[in-house]
């Protein structure tokens, strides 16, 4: 189901959804009330199970709403769907379960005065799954070049990012074959491409606590390690990089894998990953405080 809208918006607001029907609600009424008023919105159903379907008639009635459900197919091949079908020069990612604060893409939008920012990005407010505000400590954000800084550590909140569709056209959208860090993966290309900037304040309410990521841990880190593995395969982005970087995102990696392994009890695997970032990066002080950790954990 569509509403195709004759005015050409300036943002496209991307939403895709998964049995998020409890939330999905928060999400729209967040992106409807901008104070920025030129924007479209595209919603991607994935092959939900649960009441979303029903939840999103009553909105359906606004032409700045087009609604589109597909088989299930996956994260990145429905935010790829949801990208396909925008027709706005900047495109804004919502997660169906965040909340904007109202004066987000005004805000947003007066940063792409500079012709080489591509991506901008906010702070967050971390709530929980009733929408109650939590603690949260936001890591540090970059600007400009952040190349080198997104590959160590992936710090932008997805649901506070907006992209030039002119620059994502150039690297691509979501890769397809990666079941999980699909925007790690993005933030890579982009960054080799332009520049970041961010608004230095919370506009989004980011919800935790109602998925259960730790059965992933695992799964992450090995797409984690491919994303790395498919970045440094590419001239472009590998010759930009500097060795200090590419060195201390290993040791990172293997010595956060190594702390896992310990507290899990396999201490063999802990031993070879630790051995593995030790070797790398030997200077790192982060590598020999969980080492310390881990030796104070076992006495």
């Amino acid at each position: 189901m569509k509403n195709i809208s004759t005015i050409v918006p300036q943002f496209s607001v991307v939403i895709t959804s998964y049995n998020y029907g409890e939330f999905l609600p928060f999400a729209l009424d967040s992106a409807l009330c901008q104070t920025y008023r030129n924007f479209e919105i595209i919603v991607i159903d994935d092959g939900s199970t649960d009441n979303t379907e029903e939840v999103i008639k009553p909105y359906l009635a606004d032409s700045r709403i087009h609604y589109i459900r597909q088989k299930n197919a996956g994260q990145p091949k429905a935010k790829n769907r949801g990208v396909a079908e925008c027709r706005g020069e900047l495109i804004a990612f919502l997660d169906a379960d965040d909340i904007w604060f109202p004066e987000k893409l005004e805000k947003q939008w007066l940063l792409f005065n500079d012709s080489n920012v591509g991506v901008v990005y906010s702070r967050r407010q971390w709530i929980d799954s009733q929408g109650e505000m939590l603690p949260g400590n936001e890591r540090v954000l970059r600007r400009g070049n952040v190349l080198d800084h997104i590959f160590i550590d992936n710090f932008i909140c997805f649901s506070s990012s907006v992209v030039k569709r002119d620059v994502l056209n150039e690297v691509g959208c979501f890769d397809e074959n990666l079941p999980m860090g699909i925007d790690y993966d993005l933030w890579i290309r982009l960054a080799a491409r332009c520049k970041f900037d961010y608004v230095d304040e919370p506009l989004v309410k980011y919800r935790t606590g109602h998925a259960n990521l730790s059965k992933n841990v695992w799964k992450r880190y090995d797409c984690a390690q491919r994303i790395m593995n498919k970045s440094l395969a590419s001239d472009e982005i590998s010759k930009k990089l500097s060795p200090f970087t590419k060195s201390r995102a290993w040791a990172d990696t293997w010595s956060n894998m190594a702390c896992i392994y310990f507290f899990q009890g396999n201490y063999r695997k802990s031993l070879f990953y630790f051995i593995k970032a030790v070797k790398i990066n030997p200077l790192s002080v982060s590598i020999w405080k969980r080492i310390i950790k881990c030796i104070i954990r076992r006495k």
